[in-house]
């Protein structure tokens, strides 16, 4: 049966698993409690009765000790069926008593027609005269108990004692032990009528407290289910849920906190993951810029030597020389615009030069009259030798994003500062102002652009200045500049 009660409830899951297992036990324990009441009441019914018989046997064997000495039979008879029979008894609940002389023969009962006057002991029914026999036949007066087995009946024979502890008689008194048939039926209807009530009423509150204990697993389980569907409203409905399962103290509590846990694990592993895929397409990014830039050059090259060729060979016009300094103007614009990119693909390291911070202002100046963003550059080349490409790229993500946040027509405002052996590059913008908690966000890697996407720019900054030896710092905005970055270099170039 223990085995077989888990295959029957495998189907169902722990929300109903639980209550029914309470309702099971709450009907087992209502069906022990109604036998063990039967039992308790079969046996106290049996203590009284056996009680009741032995107390009326003595009182009427000290009641008859006259009546037996004059040979009163009609005042004996009165007396027991009296004592025996009062008003108000039922034919089951009467008590069927003897009294027998000396010589041991019925002196007197209030049942004549069973056990006629002068009968003699030995046509009474065996248990009457056994226990007779028992009292008559002993040296002393003494009671005696005989016990019908599979009958239920008990007799108690109790010694008449005249003067001088003689044996006058004795009175036989038989009484079922436990309760009649008619008793046994109306007990156990009481039973089970209050049994039913109490069980339904115990099993409704088991299955309510059953369904209150897997309420948290029910939940747990919703949060579940929405992280892995992964719903935006939903999920942040789930995950309000489960800071109020985590709030917990018990077992269901240290579920929703391993789930949690697991969960910051598995997003953690996910920003990882996509810092290292945007890592790799800028790697690839890099490449790419340096072959094209390479290829660009080339005939960049060709044609500048074309131009120079031509006013080498002279009777050049002043058209001609206007179209080809213009030309020359042009092809030198894209070949300093190329080499920029140039400079921002290598991986060589070589100290901070202003030929770099010229390139990081051509890079970036396109950028911000596409946004009609005011961009003013002041970035000075540090007393301190400083690697070329960190710094760059460190300047690049701020300006760039200080360029999208000043938005347009905008100010973005670049300058730099050197003081007791560190290099401060200040980077401020005129958009909305940036908190030191969105701050910490984005030099995390948590925060997501209005897009949906990931912001690196400022967490790969922060983890530059952090390789490097420095840090990135929000200071006080001020009338035009609502956020101002600051990135302190102060650890010189290897």
């Amino acid at each position: 049966m223990a085995t077989a009660s888990p295959q029957v409830l495998a189907p169902f899951g722990y929300r109903l698993k639980v209550p029914i297992a309470l309702m099971a036990v709450a009907l087992v324990s209502g069906i022990l409690v109604a036998a063990t009441t039967y039992m308790l009441v079969d046996r106290h019914v049996e203590e009284n009765a056996e009680a009741e018989t032995r107390r009326l046997a003595g009182t009427l064997a000290r009641a008859l000790a006259q009546p037996v000495l004059r040979n009163d039979v009609w005042q004996a008879f009165q007396t027991m069926r009296a004592a025996a029979q009062p008003p108000g008894t039922s034919a089951a609940q009467r008590v069927d008593v003897v009294a027998l002389d000396a010589r041991g023969q019925v002196f007197a009962t209030p049942s004549p027609r069973v056990h006629p006057l002068g009968q003699h002991l030995s046509a009474l029914p065996e248990p009457l005269a056994g226990a007779a026999r028992l009292v008559l036949e002993s040296s002393t007066p003494a009671p005696a108990r005989v016990e019908v087995p599979g009958s239920g009946v008990l007799v108690l024979a109790s010694p008449i004692v005249g003067e001088e502890d003689t044996v006058l008689g004795v009175v036989l008194a038989s009484h079922p032990r436990a309760l009649t048939d008619a008793q046994r039926s109306a007990v156990i209807r009481q039973l089970l009528a209050l049994g039913a009530m109490a069980m339904l009423v115990v099993a409704l509150a088991g299955a309510a407290i059953g369904l209150r204990m897997t309420e948290p697993l029910g939940r747990l389980r919703a949060v579940m289910l929405a992280s892995a569907r992964r719903a935006g409203s939903e999920e942040q409905a789930a995950r309000a849920e489960l800071v109020e399962v985590c709030a917990r103290r018990d077992e269901v509590g240290e579920l929703g906190r391993s789930f949690a846990a697991m969960l910051d694990q598995i997003a953690a592993q996910q920003e990882l993951e996509r810092h290292m895929l945007e890592a790799e397409r800028m790697a690839s990014i890099g490449q790419l810029t340096a072959g094209i830039a390479h290829e660009v050059n080339n005939p960049l090259g060709g044609m500048l030597a074309a131009i120079e060729n031509r006013r080498l060979r002279g009777g050049v016009d002043d058209a001609t020389a206007h179209a080809l300094a213009l030309l020359e103007r042009g092809l030198r614009q894209v070949h300093d615009t190329v080499q920029a990119l140039l400079n921002e693909a290598r991986s060589e390291r070589h100290a901070l030069t202003a030929s770099d911070l010229h390139d990081l202002e051509l890079l970036l100046r396109p950028e911000a009259e596409h946004m009609r963003c005011r961009l003013d550059w002041d970035a000075r080349v540090p007393g301190l030798e400083l690697p070329a490409v960190p710094v760059r790229q460190v300047l690049l993500n701020l300006t760039l994003n200080a360029i999208a946040a000043a938005g347009h027509r905008g100010r973005v405002k670049v300058w730099t500062t050197e003081e007791a052996g560190a290099w401060q590059a200040w980077v401020g913008n005129s958009g909305p102002k940036l908190d030191a908690a969105r701050l910490a966000a984005l030099t995390q890697g948590s925060e997501r652009a209005g897009d949906g996407r990931l912001g690196l720019g400022l967490w790969i900054t922060a983890r530059i200045l952090h390789t490097l030896g420095g840090h990135l710092r929000l200071a006080p905005p001020d009338d035009v500049l609502g956020t101002l970055l600051v990135a302190e270099f102060t650890t010189p170039a290897p």
